[in-house]
């Protein structure tokens, strides 16, 4: 089924693959090589047995996106958009989209699977093994034939193994390439859209909407000016039909989204702002700036540098095969990413984003025009005047003399895409005696203060304590996180923003009582020398994890209520669940964060803030009228 636009004169679509089969022989070994590579990620053997067990990714956020995966699968099963109160880090905390952005696709893969590592790495090689398709329908959509499809998949495969992607897969940045490969789809469709108003076409506009928008909403709300554009220039040549189909597919993509944008605004506030200054940092010479930006090997830049350049010369040759849709909004792209990433430099906003992914979704950009223009350069040699063999066998000589000349680094590029750079698979042995220690010598009953470690070369894994001790803890979710609700932690000999040594006696037995801290768990020399000298830490064991750290007791009485008396029975991101409440004065205030959202059970009892002096965020008061036997907090958004 059409809409009512005509095939745009001078824009005929090129020979399909149905008409020229032999094409789908070298797009088929391309999938099965990608496909055989994958299991690469997950270890040295090709073997998809790594994918079954439940070993967590540890590289980078992937162990913090593992987390909150499995707790926003949680609330969109119960309805809640993806948003929950967890009560088991930072004396309670709103896991909402404006934090662990990342945890998107983890939520979406532990939807469909079930709650495990092996969702999560399931469905990361799923996307993985999909990259050729996606790349190949997307030439396809572009306007591009089969042959030149087959090398656009070439080469977005290439650069797919290549350092400065792999590197995005290890720190966990999988939404921005999951919505990097959407944009490059979405942004074909809307050209074929253009020349071939077809059903199936709109639909694709739809899905890619929806799912770009869940993936990465910044990045997708980046391009709208764009795509606004390429509306506005066109719009003209179609009649009403088509211009309501593609306000539906987008308005469609975009309100299935709407539930959990909605949280994403409502919760910016507890996200600290980005640091913004318009004053130059000290310039760096272009070949200092390009390396820094794309890591991996000289022949990784080499790729990127050659998609890029190669890119740009292949709007030129579709300018001259009169795809001007597909020339105009590729060229932009691919001309508009690499400037945003070189301006980075001077603007903190673009830096926070990093130049490096911006450089990425410009060469996955560029992989189909490079195409465009490899065709263009073996076209031009068969139209040598009057010996076209003689044309072939020049352009074939200057190909080999490149490759001769570039053979190094050719073949670091084969390789890489033959074995990929494995992730961390479960806990080390260090880890796992640490977690085994952390649950024999505490008690659930009180929380662990954990000492985070902010630097790079420590793995960030201490995000999957809490459910693989079954404690609580201050501290330990994210080194990085830039969130209010991180006040009350302990980072560097820094407890709550300020050196450990200001702090008197007095005042740590107060923190302590506050948030309910029962252990510490520390690797700073100093900070483990100030536990050492006060009275009320109790040297338990040493314990190692990528250094020498020690396990301390405070002794003190632990309760999660700091006033009242109740037992404390269900504490978790589905419910807070207390026995035989008894009121102080008719009060009950609990070592947790107050949120706007609480329902609670009986509807007699109120829920107030507690303002505390220090922490930028209340505690949760209950105005109670007399004693209760049973009392359940749960949490909704507002």
């Amino acid at each position: 089924m059409k809409f009512d636009s005509p095939r745009l004169a001078g824009e005929q679509m090129e020979i399909g693959f149905r008409q020229r089969p032999l094409w789908g022989l070298p797009l088929l070994a391309l999938v099965l090589l990608q496909v055989a590579t994958v299991p690469t990620l997950f270890g040295t053997e090709r073997s998809w047995a790594a994918l079954r067990d439940d070993r967590p990714i540890l590289n980078g956020r992937n162990p913090l996106h593992l987390y909150h995966g499995i707790l926003g699968a949680r609330a969109w099963q119960a309805g809640k958009a993806g948003s929950c109160y967890d009560p088991s880090y930072q004396a309670g905390y709103p896991k909402t989209p404006i934090f662990d952005s990342g945890s998107r696709p983890a939520e979406l893969f532990l939807l469909v699977g079930h709650e495990s590592p092996s969702a999560y790495k399931i469905g990361l090689a799923i996307f993985c093994g999909l990259m050729p398709l996606l790349f190949a329908l997307s030439a396809r959509m572009a306007g591009l034939g089969p042959g030149t499809a087959c090398l656009a998949t070439a080469f977005g495969q290439l650069f797919w193994w290549s350092g400065p992607v792999q590197q995005l897969l290890q720190q966990g940045d999988l939404d921005w390439l999951l919505a990097d490969n959407l944009l490059v789809l979405h942004l074909a469709l809307l050209v074929r859209f253009h020349r071939e108003s077809e059903m199936l076409v709109c639909i694709g506009l739809g899905f890619t909407a929806a799912l770009g928008w869940f993936c990465h909403p910044i990045l997708w709300a980046g391009f709208g000016p764009l795509i606004l554009l390429f509306y506005l220039m066109v719009a003209f040549r179609h009649g009403l039909f088509w211009h309501v189909g593609l306000w539906l597919a987008w308005g469609g993509g975009l309100s299935a989204n709407i539930p959990w944008l909605e949280h994403w605004l409502r919760y910016c506030w507890i996200a600290r702002p980005l640091p913004y200054s318009f004053e130059n940092v000290p310039a760096r010479h272009l070949a200092e700036w390009w390396p820094a930006c794309l890591v991996g090997t000289p022949a990784d830049r080499l790729l990127a540098a050659a998609l890029l350049m190669g890119g740009l010369a292949g709007i030129i040759a579709l300018l001259i095969r009169k795809r001007f849709t597909a020339a105009g909004l590729f060229g932009a792209t691919i001309g508009l990413l690499p400037a945003l990433a070189f301006g980075a430099r001077y603007w903190e906003p673009l830096e926070m984003i990093g130049p490096g992914k911006m450089l990425v979704l410009a060469c996955s950009f560029a992989a189909l025009p490079c195409a465009a223009t490899c065709r263009s350069y073996f076209s031009s040699w068969r139209r040598w005047p009057n010996h076209p063999r003689l044309g072939v066998l020049a352009g074939s000589l200057v190909l080999l003399g490149v490759g001769v000349f570039a053979h190094e680094d050719m073949q670091t590029l084969f390789k890489q895409s033959l074995r990929a750079r494995p992730f961390r698979l479960g806990f080390t042995a260090e880890q796992e005696t640490l977690v085994q220690t952390l649950r024999a010598a505490t008690v659930a009953d009180a929380r662990i203060l954990w000492e985070d470690r902010p630097n790079p070369h420590y793995p960030h894994w201490s995000a999957l304590l809490a459910p693989s001790t079954e404690r609580s803890f201050l501290g330990g979710l994210d080194p990085d996180a830039g969130v209010e609700h991180m006040y009350a932690r302990l980072s560097n000999n820094m407890l709550a923003g300020r050196p450990l040594s200001e702090w008197s006696d007095e005042e740590l037995a107060v923190f302590c009582d506050r948030y309910n801290i029962g252990y510490i768990v520390c690797w700073h020399p100093q900070t483990i020398t100030r536990f050492c000298a006060w009275p009320k830490a109790e040297a338990l064991m040493r314990i190692r994890e990528s250094g020498e750290g020690w396990l301390f007791r405070v002794n003190r009485k632990p309760s999660f209520l700091l006033k009242g008396k109740a037992k404390v029975v269900q504490l978790d991101s589905q419910r807070i669940a207390l026995h035989e409440v008894e009121p102080e004065n008719g009060v009950v205030v609990l070592s947790l964060h107050h949120q706007e959202g609480w329902r609670v059970l009986p509807s007699s009892v109120r829920i107030e803030r507690e303002i505390d002096p220090d922490d930028p965020i209340p505690f949760l008061r209950l105005r109670v009228p007399g004693p209760v036997m049973r009392l359940t907090l749960t949490w909704d958004e507002p």
